[in-house]
């Protein structure tokens, strides 16, 4: 059963700002950080209770998230159920960053 992130302190005001700059949702990065630290996957569930958010609202950023390549799940077509676990995906994270940083710099 995956483990839960324990109660966190509030983003640092020089990460706030970041993920203001970048226009990214707090809720968003949150999602991204806690799968960071969920290597070994988590449901939308469990990341909802872990965040103090709906599950729903969650699901959406994770299917964007995936959609997107930094986040995978196991859930194929012809999966049976509905648990579906997330992970982070660490390279394309990065990729999705320099990318990013490389724009930014005019190249």
């Amino acid at each position: 059963m995956p483990k839960y992130v324990q109660a966190k302190p509030e983003p640092s005001q020089e990460a706030s700002e970041v993920i203001e700059l970048f226009g990214m949702t707090p809720l968003r990065a949150e999602i991204l950080r806690h799968l960071s630290m969920c290597e070994e996957g988590v449901t939308s569930g469990d990341v909802g209770r872990a965040l103090s958010a709906n599950y729903r609202t969650v699901a959406r950023h994770l299917v964007m998230l995936e959609s997107h390549g930094v986040v995978e799940s196991d859930a194929t077509e012809e999966r049976q159920g509905v648990r579906v676990l997330y992970r982070i995906n660490r390279t394309q994270l990065s990729v999705a960053a320099k990318l990013l940083l490389k724009y930014l710099h005019g190249e």
